[in-house]
């Protein structure tokens, strides 16, 4: 068994190229970002937060992705993309203070350790290793862990692998169905495309009839990405970066907080108060 956090890809693992653009895409971009610059002109960004405004929009891909997410509607993506901005400013996701969350994070119910074999870094949820009763700390926690997966991604890597393993998992600590419908809003609304895969293991039958509940509220795209009791995870993840309790991993990864939590605090360069070190925001 090992404590070591794999936060960085293998040096044989592949990147993707960007998903093809259709015709018309450069247009339907070039005036996404027209409005997003016009309503930045007409309602500036606080200015402790302009960096990180700025770091976000600074990404070569981001325009593209709110065109694929609304499947090139141009109106959908102009209203979605401002929802985003907007709900950054208020919530501020990427600045999150560590203290803030660590309680939520002492169980391992959350862990970012390893890498698909596209480079997507992946994202362990395990509900049953849940310590906080429902409360909006559990959503920034969440939302915490999937913008270190975003920090960790190499360039031109836009998405995300999650791993969901329901192994003792309790319905007394399920989150409510309007949770999981908030949670589920803020992922596919203010995370356009960044789900790259997602394999779900060890669901009881409370849980299959949950995830049915839920279904309504999720998107076709989102839906087709997940898979439930995958046998040939290998496929996608090679052995030594999938952990040992799922089909042909042999990462025996053992999660300690004391190991785990400083590791992803410094890779990600994360201060104390949340703010980011000045090599963070230049990558």
């Amino acid at each position: 068994m090992t404590t070591d956090v794999k936060l960085s890809p293998p040096p044989d693992s592949r990147l993707l190229p960007p998903a093809p653009l259709r015709e018309g895409d450069d247009e339907k971009m070039a005036a996404l970002k027209q409005v997003v610059d016009a309503h930045r002109a007409q309602h500036p960004c606080p200015v402790d937060y302009e960096p990180y405004e700025h770091h976000w929009l600074s990404d070569p891909l981001i325009y593209s992705r709110y065109i694929r997410a609304t499947r090139g509607d141009l109106k959908s993506a102009k209203k979605r993309i401002i929802e985003t901005l907007t709900w950054r400013r208020d919530y501020r996701p990427e600045i999150i203070p560590p203290g803030e969350v660590s309680e939520e994070a002492y169980t391992g119910k959350h862990v970012i350790t390893g890498f698909d074999r596209d480079t997507r870094p992946i994202l362990y949820l395990r509900p049953g290793r849940e310590n906080t009763k429902p409360s909006p700390r559990q959503i920034r926690y969440m939302v915490w862990s999937l913008e270190r997966a975003i920090d960790l991604m190499q360039p031109g890597q836009e998405s995300v692998t999650i791993i969901v393993d329901f192994h003792g998992a309790q319905f007394s600590t399920m989150p409510s169905l309007g949770t999981a419908r908030h949670v589920a809003h803020i992922l596919q609304t203010h995370y356009a495309e960044r789900l790259g895969r997602a394999f779900v293991f060890n669901t009881p039958k409370f849980i299959t009839a949950f995830f049915t509940a839920l279904s309504p509220f999720l998107d076709p795209v989102t839906k087709d990405k997940i898979r439930f009791n995958y046998d040939r995870v290998t496929d996608f993840i090679a052995p030594d970066q999938l952990d040992a309790q799922f089909p042909g991993g042999n990462y025996a990864y053992r999660f300690d907080f004391d190991v785990y939590w400083p590791a992803l605090i410094e890779k990600c360069g994360i201060l104390p108060d949340g703010t980011r070190t000045k090599e963070m925001l230049e990558k």
